[in-house]
């Protein structure tokens, strides 16, 4: 089994779609299990239900990104130093990534729990389904250190080039959430609170997995507890990169509560409708964020090396590849649109309000493909500014034009809001590319600790 993958040798498109293949399929999974928690709540429970666990999802996000805003800095710093060949200075940001992960989850655990009551109220969160809502949250957020565990082992795994053992433990992880959704849910009767809890069990059981195989296959980058001590340069270069990821994640998850607000005042029906639209989008252009992803990784790796031919060539890579995945998937969900709805439910309303939303996703996925390149690109070679500028324009677009348009639209002009903003933050991430002004920001072993 290949341990970590060396991304500075070797074809750059084949590199990048061999290590975003297990990326995908893990995606896949998660997706899947993501799914089945509504496929189970909609039919098994009620369309109310679904609707809640949609309007809870954009507040537990806010949290989650704070998580993978940190991760990705992170795996920003990892990858760059594995490129460069200092072995040792991956062991010590594996080390430091653990420590801050861990003060992290304590913290936010706490904060999920005291403010997410507050967050949907401010939300508008419907009375019919804010009960549901509140539990949601609440369980989820009890389950934030495994969902730290889980991505920060992942992410690690990943900068070093194995994205095989993060995806064998998402499949292990989904085939439990599966089992116990359908135990909690349909046995015990246990509704939003049995997908909440199935959900947390599950992410805990990937990230001990990741975790013992990194100990026991990885002996390099095994520690005791004692040895648990951050490394301040590193640390900070995380920091560096990892604050404005994480600003640039949050803002992105803000846009999507200012939609998902907008949403909400049209009532449980149009929010379960909008559920379902976000879970066929995320389903199909899973693989365009995988590709992204793994475009970034491949790029991170070679400036870490300080081949920046190499590192363009591995762009250039990915958005073909990006382009031809999003553009096949468009018109599959296009011409299956009625299927995958139904998947979810079969009241007619649902359908009518759920469509519009789904053929506009569709006719604007490449664009949305090409978004995850360029700002992939752009963090792995340490120029994170303009990420976290073609995030405000996302927030600004979806922040005000729900507002407007369904003023004018109702709501099916809450649906253009996004696109607008994924062709804004596309424009703004090739004119940074374009202006060459990403060149000369990258971190090196030499530069991280003397």
């Amino acid at each position: 089994m290949n341990e970590r993958r060396d991304m500075t040798t070797g074809t750059p498109w084949k590199k990048i779609l061999i290590f975003a293949v297990p990326l995908f399929i893990g995606n896949v999974f998660q997706m899947l299990y993501n799914m089945v928690d509504a496929i189970v709540v909609g039919r098994f429970v009620g369309i109310k239900a679904l609707a809640a666990v949609g309007a809870s999802s954009s507040s537990y996000s806010l949290i989650i990104a704070l998580v993978n805003g940190f991760c990705s800095g992170a795996s920003v710093v990892i990858a760059q130093i594995y490129g460069s060949g200092d072995r040792d200075m991956v062991r010590k940001a594996y080390i430091t990534t653990c420590k801050i992960l861990l003060i992290i989850g304590l913290v936010f655990t706490c904060v999920g729990l005291l403010g997410c009551g507050s967050l949907l109220r401010l939300l508008g969160t419907p009375g019919d389904v804010f009960d549901d809502a509140l539990t949601y949250v609440q369980l989820m957020s009890i389950g934030i250190l495994a969902t730290c565990l889980y991505n920060g082992m992942a992410s690690f795994l990943r900068s070093v080039g194995n994205s095989l053992i993060p995806l064998i433990a998402l499949i292990i992880s989904s085939l439990v959430n599966i089992a116990l959704d359908l135990i909690l849910v349909l046995a015990f009767s246990m509704g939003v609170a049995g997908v909440a809890a199935a959900t947390v069990i599950s992410q805990l059981i990937s990230g001990l997995f990741c975790l013992v195989y990194i100990n026991h296959r990885m002996p390099d980058m095994r520690f005791r507890l004692g040895e648990l001590r951050a490394s301040s340069e590193v640390g900070q270069e995380m920091i560096r990169i990892g604050l404005p990821a994480t600003f640039s994640t949050v803002v992105v998850t803000v846009s999507t509560m200012f939609i998902q607000a907008a949403v909400n005042s049209y009532g449980s029906t149009v929010v379960g409708a909008y559920t379902v639209g976000m879970k066929v989008e995320n389903f199909c252009f899973v693989l365009a964020f995988s590709i992204g992803m793994a475009t970034g990784v491949f790029c991170g790796q070679n400036i870490g090396a300080g081949d920046e031919k190499r590192t363009i060539q591995g762009l250039r890579s990915g958005i073909i590849l990006s382009l031809v995945y999003t553009g096949i998937m468009a018109i599959v969900c296009l011409l299956f649109i009625n299927p995958m709805i139904g998947l979810f439910t079969d009241e007619p309303e649902v359908f009518e309000v759920a469509a519009p939303l789904v053929r506009l996703t569709a006719f604007f996925g490449p664009v949305l493909g090409l978004v995850f390149i360029f700002q992939h690109f752009l963090r792995n070679v340490s120029d994170v500014r303009p990420t976290v500028v073609m995030s405000f324009a996302e927030i600004l677009s979806r922040g005000i034009l729900p507002f407007v348009l369904s003023s004018y639209l109702g709501y099916f002009g809450i649906w253009w809001a996004t696109p607008i903003g994924w062709m804004l933050s596309l424009l703004i991430g090739v004119i940074r590319f374009v202006s060459g002004k990403w060149r000369g920001k990258a971190m090196t072993a030499k530069k991280a600790v003397p």
